[in-house]
């Protein structure tokens, strides 16, 4: 199941950082989970889809994920906010 959140930090030295989902839960990735297209970068605040993880059990883990662009994008920070308010 394909989740979404937003990068809450990302670290460029270190490849690695934090993924908020609309309900608060923060979730570690790093650069070997990413699927980026030509020319895009990781920035903070940035949405993503993303799965969760599974076979890490210390800590809430991303995996497969990826920045959404065009309609897609708008659509997922909409349904983000939308997520957001209702889960506050």
């Amino acid at each position: 199941m394909e989740l979404i959140g937003r990068v809450l930090w990302w670290s460029d030295r270190d490849e690695n950082g934090i993924i908020v989902d609309p309900s608060g839960n923060e979730f570690y990735f790093d650069r070997s989970v990413i699927g980026l297209k030509a020319n895009q970068v990781i920035e903070r605040n940035s949405v993503v889809i993303f799965k969760y993880n599974h076979s890490v059990k210390d800590c809430l883990c991303a995996c497969v994920v990826h920045l959404p662009v065009g309609s897609k994008k708008k659509a997922i920070e909409k349904q983000y906010e939308r997520e957001s308010v209702t889960s506050n």
